[in-house]
This record gives C-alpha cells, sequence and structure tokens, in this order.
C-alpha cells in the first residue's frame, strides 16, 4: 500500500513540476520524508535528474548559458557542504532543513521580487541551491528566485540544465559518500514509470486545467506537509 501511494504521489508531483514548474521535490519530499525518509534525498534526485533531461530536451531552444555556468561554479561548493551535512547530521535535522526549504520555495512562488540574475547572485543561488539540493533534493528555490524576470520557457530551459549538471554532482558526491545506496537506484527505477506518465500528462493539463488552482493545491499540500515534516522531527507527534 505504502509503494501504490508513493507511485501516485511522484506521478501528481510529476504532472504539477511539468505544468507549472515546481512539484517533483517540493510536493513529494516532505510527504515521503514522514512515510519514508530512508529514500532521501537519493530518490528524488535520480527522478529529478531524468525529468530535468526530458525537460531539457523539450526547451533546449531556451537556455540562459551565462546563468547556467555561474550558477553551476556555485553549485560545486554548496554540493560539498550538503554532502557533509547529509553524511554528519542526524535524520531529525535534514528533516528540519527540507522542511525549511519547501517553505522558501513557496515564499519565492508567491513574491513578485527578483534579485536579477547577475553573476555574483546566479552563483549565491548556484552554492546555495547546490546545498539545499544536495541535502533535499530541493535546490530549485533560489535559482527560481533569480530567474523571475525571464519567460516561462527560458525558466523551464534554464532551470532544466542546471539540474541536470547539479543533480548529476550531488548524486556523485553523495555516492562518494557512501550517503546513495543501490536502495535509492532501485527505489528511483520502480517509480520512474509513474514520474514518466505524470511528465506526459502535464502536457494535457497545460491545455485545459487552470494552472492557478494547480498552484495553489500544489502550495496548500507542499505546506502541510512541511509543518507535518518539522513536528514529527520535533518529536510532537
Amino acid at each position: 500500500m505504502e509503494t501504490i501511494f508513493i507511485g501516485v504521489l511522484l506521478f501528481v508531483a510529476a504532472c504539477a513540476q511539468g505544468a507549472i514548474g515546481f512539484g517533483l521535490g517540493m510536493l513529494a519530499a516532505p510527504i515521503i520524508a514522514l512515510m519514508r525518509p530512508d529514500l532521501l534525498p537519493g530518490l528524488i534526485l535520480l527522478l529529478a535528474f531524468g525529468f530535468s533531461l526530458a525537460t531539457w530536451a523539450r526547451d533546449r531552444g531556451a537556455v540562459e548559458w551565462p546563468v547556467v555556468g555561474w550558477s553551476l561554479l556555485g553549485r560545486v561548493p554548496g554540493s560539498v557542504l550538503g554532502t557533509w551535512a547529509v553524511v554528519a547530521m542526524p535524520v531529525a535535522g535534514l528533516k528540519i532543513i527540507l522542511a525549511a526549504a519547501v517553505i522558501l520555495g513557496t515564499l519565492v512562488s508567491l513574491v513578485g521580487w527578483s534579485p536579477g540574475h547577475g553573476r555574483k547572485n546566479s552563483f549565491i543561488a548556484g552554492a546555495s541551491g547546490g546545498f539545499l539540493g544536495t541535502t533535499t533534493a530541493i535546490g530549485g528555490p533560489p535559482l527560481a528566485l533569480i530567474m523571475r524576470s525571464m519567460s516561462p520557457e527560458r525558466v523551464r530551459g534554464t532551470l532544466s540544465v542546471c539540474f541536470v549538471i547539479g543533480s548529476a554532482i550531488s548524486i556523485a558526491l553523495l555516492t562518494g559518500a557512501g550517503a546513495l545506496e543501490s536502495m535509492h537506484l532501485r527505489a528511483a527505477l520502480l517509480y520512474a514509470p509513474a514520474v514518466i506518465a505524470g511528465f506526459f500528462l502535464s502536457s494535457v493539463v497545460n491545455r485545459h486545467l487552470n494552472r492557478r488552482l494547480i498552484f495553489l493545491g500544489s502550495v496548500t499540500i507542499s505546506l502541510i506537509g512541511s509543518v507535518m515534516v518539522i513536528t514529527q522531527a520535533a518529536g510532537i507527534f
């Protein structure tokens, strides 16, 4: 039953990701953290790598390459620090970081301000995204914040390149540190069909459903899941 529930959750999260630009990590990770914290961050990182490859193929003509370059320079030290955190910190601490990342992502999606995507901001966003992405598999919010002035197509294209390369960096570091195991790969292969189906369904969703309602529903579920993760980590329930 747990396996089916997580599969349905990832299907919905992937559909939301393809339709509104976020969901795979922010929507699924908090709930998976409550049920199977041992699967994180490896499962979401592996699935996000494949999902981002598909998005890159779809939006490959709309990429802001200077942002990609500078953010990836920052991604490396951020990912190294994140790998240390995964190895050294207790599970409860990582759960709180995950919940904080989701709340940050929600706030970023709601505000209209952007600091711009110059070299310094791209580097800082890449570093913070590298830390969050490696510890929680939710590395998008800092990058999304600096890209708010771009078109939706350019945001998706640029983020997908950053996620593909950035996820590969995090996966390599976590594997080297012994924090990503064959269990995570088996789980990713098990749930990959659900994510693939969600990706293709997102095209239908974009044409026929209200994206604003999908956004509000995803944000609500993400926030509820984050609060539950924090209370669980604090030993409240």
